[in-house]
């Protein structure tokens, strides 16, 4: 009761919108809750936050953005603007100062995500004029399941990306210069993917403002002229911090000829068979795709198309490819996509308050899509828990794991398979391979990896043979390709219960 009736004074002090702070500190603490969970579970997408934690830690030890799992892969020198140019993440490093763990990572990376309820709250209100339609609304961002997968991927450039997108949007549509210069510039150094993103906003801007006359017209089309060239400033960036030039291993869009999404529109023009057969390929999936993007807000964004033209880019760029986390809202991949479903949802809003031919409340309107979307939510989130079993934890294997991880010194050289990663990250001569099964092409480049890791004099080895696939044949793989090669040069510390932990001999 005391915390019902602090939200009602605050409600009275604040206006409606005190809820969508206090939606945003419930998401935050329970998202981070759970991912903290998954991550001490041995069970986050540990890939990247592994990354982030080492370029982060080495960043505050001196090696600037420094990470090794993807050296020779896609960086020559280590730097992970090569991989992507994203130095916006740089903004995130003083609060990684206070606590350089994994752990803090998840925790900044939720915030980052639930604060674009605000601005999703904001742009509904403008144009529903209704403050508590435009509540549900933020909160109903906040439930939506493209959501849940930016925020169980962990921390990421794309954390960033969706919440700036949503800033953009709002500050074009009010026309607010000085803010709009500050979210473009810092949404544009998020990632060289969210510059024809921006620059489709540009678009959305120029058809809402129309007058070449109006300063949002002219914005906008500022907007857009500054997009197309920043892409090819950011991969020559790219290019300047090391990237290799090598296309990614997904092959994505083989079926259409493209090596990179870039090349993706000539592509399209010049193998239209191609493209068809890729659109129509595990064509089920992604009409399930679009189906659980606009179930949760009942379709309604297909009234406003308007809206949905900052998402073009992106499902163009999905729909087109045979990668399955493109067209999934598992990755973080939904954040080129979730601010511009509920910008669609508020056009298609107001298109049917125009309708004088339909009796149409707004607030009843979201009311049942809040409903829905608590349906969606209730199914989808239990699935993404089952896969990591976050609720069925086994404690007294993760206890050995963790009592193993503290017997390597601090400053000592480690090699692990990628879901251990993360909890050795924050040293510079740490080291993982990517999971095997991933496709062929990884396996290759993990032989090449292993390979040139042999050179080195890596001073410990653990090995979990116990972790659930993909990771237990990670395992397998470091130990018949790095451990046995080498075996005279490694003595077995200790092992149990499938856990394995090695030395260099001149260390034991």
């Amino acid at each position: 009761m005391k915390l019902i009736d602090s939200a009602l004074y605050l409600q009275k002090r604040f206006g409606y919108k005190v809820y969508i702070f206090i939606a945003i500190f419930i998401y935050t603490i329970v998202f981070s809750v759970v991912e903290i969970m998954i991550y001490q579970s041995f069970r986050i997408f540990t890939w990247d936050l592994g990354i982030f934690n080492q370029a982060f830690w080495n960043t505050l030890h001196g090696k600037f953005l420094y990470y090794t799992s993807e050296i020779e892969v896609y960086t020559k020198t280590g730097c992970f603007l090569a991989a992507h140019f994203s130095p916006t993440i740089l903004l995130a490093l003083p609060l990684y100062a206070i606590y350089p763990t994994g752990e803090n990572l998840l925790v900044i990376g939720t915030l980052l995500v639930a604060v674009g309820a605000l601005p999703i709250y904001k742009i509904a209100n403008y144009f529903l004029k209704d403050e508590k339609v435009a509540v549900t609304i933020g909160i109903l961002y906040l439930l939506h399941p493209s959501l849940q997968g930016i925020t169980l991927s962990g921390f990421s450039p794309e954390s960033f990306a969706v919440t700036l997108f949503a800033f953009i949007l709002y500050y074009l549509i009010k026309v607010d210069l000085k803010k709009l210069a500050l979210a473009v510039t810092l949404g544009l150094m998020t990632h060289e993917a969210a510059a024809p993103v921006i620059a489709a906003i540009g678009v959305y801007g120029m058809l809402q403002h129309k007058s070449f006359k109006n300063r949002g017209f002219q914005a906008s089309l500022i907007v857009l002229v500054i997009s197309i060239p920043y892409f090819f400033f950011a991969n020559y960036m790219r290019l300047f911090f090391g990237w290799t030039g090598r296309p990614s291993l997904w092959h994505e869009w083989v079926m259409i000829g493209a090596t990179n999404a870039s090349e993706l529109p000539l592509k399209i023009l010049l193998n239209p068979v191609g493209a068809l057969n890729s659109l129509a390929s595990d064509g089920a999936a992604k009409l399930l795709y679009i189906t659980l993007l606009l179930l949760p807000v009942l379709f309604i964004p297909l009234l406003g198309l308007k809206g949905l033209i900052p998402a073009v880019p992106y499902l163009s760029m999905s729909l087109f490819s045979t990668y399955r986390l493109y067209y999934s809202l598992e990755g973080h991949y939904g954040a080129f996509i979730a601010p511009f479903i509920f910008l669609g949802f508020v056009h298609g809003l107001t298109k049917l308050q125009e309708m004088e031919w339909v009796k149409f409340s707004a607030l009843k309107f979201t009311t049942f899509a809040f409903l829905t979307t608590t349906i969606v939510f209730a199914t989808m989130l239990p699935t993404a828990y089952s896969q990591y079993q976050v609720f069925n934890p086994n404690d007294e294997h993760n206890s050995i794991v963790r009592s193993f991880i503290s017997r390597i010194p601090q400053n000592a050289s480690v090699l692990t398979q990628s879901n251990i990663f993360p909890h050795l990250s924050n040293r510079p001569d740490a080291y993982t391979i990517a999971p095997p099964t991933w496709s062929y092409e990884y396996m290759q480049v993990d032989k090449e990896i292993l390979a040139n890791l042999s050179k080195q004099s890596i001073q410990y080895v653990l090995l979990d043979f116990a972790s659930e696939p993909p990771y237990s044949y990670a395992a397998s793989f470091i130990y018949t390709k790095f451990v046995f090669p080498n075996i005279d040069k490694y003595g077995l510390i200790d092992a149990k219960d499938g856990v394995v932990l090695f030395c260099l001999n001149e260390h034991t």
